[in-house]
């Protein structure tokens, strides 16, 4: 296994594999995975749609970004279709509806299919819900699902085809810096490297830790999730990916289930996630208060990490402090349905390109996605000598 390459990326998630493949053309790459297989952990815990109407005003425009690489991926790239349709339903109270119609509006300027209707309306695609408990809806019919796997699967595959290399149990212990540049030892032996791209996940901030870097505010929350079977009878097959729009319950077909959120943001330190028992309760609540199905009993239950900056945008671009270490995290649930143009950034920012021209259309600037943007930097941490602070 080569030891040195022009770029070492520590992740092996979808981030990971993503900028990866979009560095290949400009050197050679090598990805480190602490676990076992590569998207354990946020990537295999997703639920995997494809909206642009989630997220925060920038996540939002990458997912539109990312639209025609997930619907016609390269010649190659995938043995199956990435997406498949879904639709998606977005749920306004009366002191939501004009948020709604600002989202509605934005939307249809950049080219989406939605419709806006009375709250009653939503019936006709999801009959389980009990409107009376909301003013408007907003349909997105070309919300996709996403195929996680088939997606990894690509960027796997193209990695090994242009000689790159992702090695797994490839835990990182130590980050040095020289003058010959970056060398990183791990569970797997040691590595070198001239630019070390961090999509780490949840464990952003500790990989910068190691690397002598200041604080940054890119923090893991945890997030629960729980399915159960559908009403007998229902039309569970067409029903689309359904948000409150205050974002306290989601809920969509799941493998012949439903599967429901109560979109916990609990603060925790990185780890691999189990489901919070309040929380499990929560989403049975939540589930039979707007809608008119029974959770008599849980087929399953997990946990999976999302990672945010305080202003929830992306985390994009190099550390102030070393351009040679360049971030791609803050993902906040976005990081599978925007992983395509998300990776191109990062790629054209780490090879000195600056945002690309269709990404720059858009509303998308350095300032906006930077490490070192005011709410992400601890200005206090900055002046702490390399080395000093803890993996």
């Amino acid at each position: 296994m080569p030891a040195t390459a022009d770029f070492i990326v520590i992740g092996g998630g979808i981030a990971g594999v993503s900028v990866a493949h979009e560095l290949l053309p400009h050197g050679s790459v090598i990805v480190l995975e602490q676990e076992s297989a590569p998207g354990y952990h946020a990537t295999g815990r997703s639920a995997a749609v494809l909206t642009e109407n989630y997220g925060t005003p920038i996540w939002s425009r990458l997912v539109s970004a990312s639209r025609g690489f997930l619907e016609h991926p390269p010649e190659g790239f995938a043995t199956a279709p990435l997406l498949t349709d879904r639709g998606a339903l977005f749920l306004a109270r009366a002191h939501e509806t004009g948020q709604l119609q600002a989202q509605y509006d934005d939307l249809i300027v950049r080219g989406a299919r939605v419709e806006l209707v009375p709250a009653a309306d939503a019936l006709r695609w999801c009959e389980v819900l009990r409107p009376e408990t909301f003013a408007t809806a907003m349909h997105e019919p070309d919300c996709k699902d996403i195929d996680t796997n088939e997606l990894m699967m690509g960027y796997r595959r193209g990695i090994r085809a242009a000689r790159g290399v992702i090695a797994t149990g490839a835990r990182v212990t130590a980050i040095r810096r020289d003058a010959g540049g970056w060398q990183v030892d791990t569970s797997a032996g040691a590595f070198q490297g001239g630019t070390i791209v961090n999509a780490a996940g949840g464990w952003a901030q500790q990989v910068a830790g190691m690397a002598g870097l200041g604080h940054r505010n890119v923090l893991p929350f945890r997030r629960t999730a729980v399915t159960f079977d559908a009403p007998a009878g229902s039309n569970l097959h067409r029903w689309p990916m359904t948000f409150d729009l205050a974002e306290t319950f989601y809920f969509k077909p799941e493998a012949g289930r439903v599967m429901v959120s109560p979109v916990d943001m609990a603060q925790t330190a990185p780890c691999d996630a189990q489901a919070d028992e309040l929380e499990v309760a929560l989403a049975i609540d939540r589930i039979e208060t707007f809608t008119t199905m029974k959770v008599p009993r849980i087929s399953h239950k997990w946990g999976g990490l999302r990672t945010f900056a305080p202003d929830h945008e992306p985390v994009i671009g190099a550390d102030p402090q070393d351009a040679r270490f360049v971030w791609l995290a803050g993902q906040g649930g976005n990081g599978v349905m925007a992983c395509a143009a998300a990776a191109r950034l990062a790629a054209a920012l780490a090879t000195g390109q600056g945002v690309p021209a269709d990404l720059a259309a858009l509303g998308i600037t350095e300032g906006a996605i930077s490490p070192g943007r005011d709410c992400v930097v601890d200005r206090m941490a900055e002046d702490v000598p390399a080395g000093t602070l803890g993996g």
